[in-house]
């Protein structure tokens, strides 16, 4: 075989052995809801490049081939341990995050055993980092038909790995094509179809990028921005805090105090249960997109407290549970030796016990994760309780919540009490035990499956307070339903939550009800809003103001600041701004900046007349609110 030949051969495989690999590798990465697992024009532009490298490396000398392929395949690795880290973490490798771990930056550090657990879930992700050193290893050693035998099978891995449809027919046409040069070349010695391929190849992406050029299409395929490049490129955020244009002022500002509305006192004495289901988005009756006949909502009679848009200002449980329980922004907020986005100190629930409550949190989930236990140490509650803590008895998964009613019940004695309940099994990938009584949502789609999840754990909720009522008398209890973020399947690209800003995964159900209290309909409310609404039902007074305001006042002005708990760079990678039914969203994941308009119970995508300006707004919110890194 000709030397022509085998550089032919080189490239073919180590284009195709590549492509494939990304897709699998977008695949990887779509499991926490990255906007495409299609490979766009600008990722087989990076790929052809790297392709022509090899082979130039293999043209001119052994010894500069093992060079590039020891940079490759350090590359390719980086880009997997990209894939895991977006999924587990929500944070992305780059030039910065590189140094935070030659550091020893404990942010990093803290989740490593639970790093691979991903790849229980999507098993094909395995073979990546084999396949990426085969590769380029072969490239070098191999024949020219062995490495081009090798491309075939991780084609023909991966396209059956990613299992889709439309993937699935190119793939198997393009595995029996190069399975038809191998063998051609095997058997003759002929370079003509590798040849063919090759050209095909370099004719096929060099047509495309002129089609660009010249017709500007709108389509995903040409405008999405490639991945590839970002661990050598800086993600820094950089804002003018001296920019003077008066657009660009900040209009959410941090009360000065915690004001008393006409309903001050009312529920003087009551104690407070609060639930927040775990990953609750507007899927229950009456939201506009209830199909679910909450047992819970049904508590909230005549006289509930209704909020038609409430929203948790960051979709994720660790982030939302901080801003409920400070007032204040914060990201990764476990304590500050360790948080770049720390946040304000806790004093809510210290104000609660200076009032003589007893207070209590209840989790069936695993508190140890993602230091959620530091957090939990930090705001100050009386009695905290994970899945650790939940005997079984017989009881699996939420409905352990039960085996605690008396637990609960002893320690509140004769004083009033404030009891925080979360649940698990709502939380992404979903479980149902009971599958022959809640299986009303059909089908085997993520969203049925959730769906069915919320059931259940309604009712095991639900249950848990009859059962509590039958020990402790609740008459003066204040009874909050809520979310403690929402959940998405698919919108704009994005799955599950903590990855974006989108309705789905922010807004969220909210009902609030006592018997002293009269039926009130809100038209806007958030997180921030819930320990300054209890402190002005209960006349307790509180010396530390957060963003939120009682629920109990008229007028309150509609601007929320939105933040992704996913993390690009300095700043959350997913940032927004709503004012007026008007909201403002800058995705740094893909570098993109939407205008969104609330129209008829819907938000309506608008075109962006000053991208600059939007960027540069959403930039002064966030070093107003302390959620970038400037030093």
């Amino acid at each position: 075989m000709s030397l022509s030949g085998y550089l032919i051969a080189a490239f073919v495989a180590v284009f195709t052995g590549t492509a494939t690999l990304l897709l699998l590798n977008k695949a990887l990465r779509a499991k926490r809801g990255a906007l495409s697992k299609t490979p766009s024009l600008k990722d087989l532009n990076w790929l052809s490049g790297v392709a022509m490298i090899q082979a130039a490396a293999l043209w001119l000398h052994p010894s500069a081939a093992l060079l590039t392929t020891t940079v490759f395949c350090v590359y390719g690795l980086l880009i997997w341990l990209d894939a895991l880290l977006f999924v587990q973490y929500r944070i992305e490798v780059n030039r910065e995050t590189i140094m935070w771990f030659f550091k020893g930056t404990k942010g990093l550090l803290k989740g490593v055993p639970h790093l691979f657990e991903v790849l229980s879930k999507f098993r094909p992700a395995i073979l990546i980092p084999l396949f990426t050193v085969l590769v380029f290893i072969l490239s070098v050693f191999a024949s020219s038909w062995v490495l081009l035998l090798f491309a075939a099978i991780i084609l023909l891995v991966c396209v059956l790995a990613v299992n889709d449809n439309r993937w699935l027919t190119s793939g198997l046409i393009a595995t029996l094509i190069l399975l038809t040069t191998i063998a051609w070349q095997a058997f003759t010695g002929d370079i003509l179809p590798a040849t063919l391929a090759g050209g095909m190849c370099v004719i096929i992406i060099g047509a495309l990028n002129l089609y660009k050029l010249v017709v500007r299409p709108g389509s995903a395929f040409f405008t999405t921005p490639s991945l590839l490049p970002n661990i050598l490129l800086s993600d820094e955020f950089t804002v003018d805090a001296r920019a003077s244009d008066e657009r660009l002022q900040p209009f959410i500002t941090r009360p000065s105090r915690i004001q008393q509305s006409p309903l001050f006192g009312n529920c003087q004495g009551a104690s407070i249960i609060m639930i927040t289901m775990e990953s609750l988005g507007c899927y229950i009756h009456p939201y506009t997109n209830g199909v679910i006949e909450s047992r819970l909502a049904k508590r909230f009679g005549d006289n509930r407290w209704f909020s038609h848009r409430h929203y948790s200002l960051c979709p994720n449980t660790t982030v939302s549970t901080n801003q409920m329980y400070t007032g204040g922004y914060s990201n990764n907020p476990y304590n500050k030796d360790d948080s770049a986005y720390y946040g304000s100190e806790a004093h809510y629930i210290n104000s609660l016990r200076e009032a003589g409550y007893t207070t209590m949190f209840l989790d069936s989930a695993n508190t140890d994760l993602y230091d959620y236990w530091k957090l939990l140490k930090r705001i100050g509650f009386d009695h905290v309780w994970g899945t650790a803590d939940l005997p079984s008895n017989g009881l699996t998964a939420d409905y352990r919540l039960w085996n605690m009613v008396d637990e609960v019940a002893n320690r509140v004695g004769n004083k009033p009490f404030f009891l925080h309940v979360i649940n698990d099994q709502t939380h992404m990938p979903y479980e149902v035990v009971d599958t022959q009584r809640f299986n009303r949502h059909k089908g085997t789609s993520q969203k049925a499956l959730y769906l069915n999840a919320v059931e259940e754990a309604d009712f095991i909720i639900d249950e848990f307070l009859n059962r509590l009522s039958a020990k402790l008398d609740l008459s003066n209890t204040i009874l909050v339903f809520t979310g403690d973020h929402g959940e998405s399947f698919g919108e704009y690209g994005y799955s599950f939550h903590s990855n974006s800003v989108i309705p789905e995964q922010t807004q969220v159900p909210f009902m609030l009800t006592h018997p002293a209290l009269s039926a009130k309909e809100i038209e806007h409310s958030s997180h921030f809003d819930l320990f300054p609404t209890f402190f002005d039902l209960l006349a307790i007074a509180c010396d530390t103001p957060g963003y939120g305001q009682s629920l109990g006042l008229d007028g309150r002005p509609l601007q929320y600041f939105f933040h992704s708990a996913t993390l690009k760079g300095n700043t959350p990678a997913n940032f927004s701004f709503m004012q007026n039914n008007e909201l403002y969203w800058f995705d740094r994941l893909f570098n993109q900046v939407y205008r969104f308009c609330f129209v008829k119970d819907k938000w309506v995508n608008m075109p962006v007349e000053d991208k600059a300006w939007v960027e540069a707004m959403l930039g002064k919110h966030l070093l107003q609110k302390g959620l970038i890194k400037t030093g």
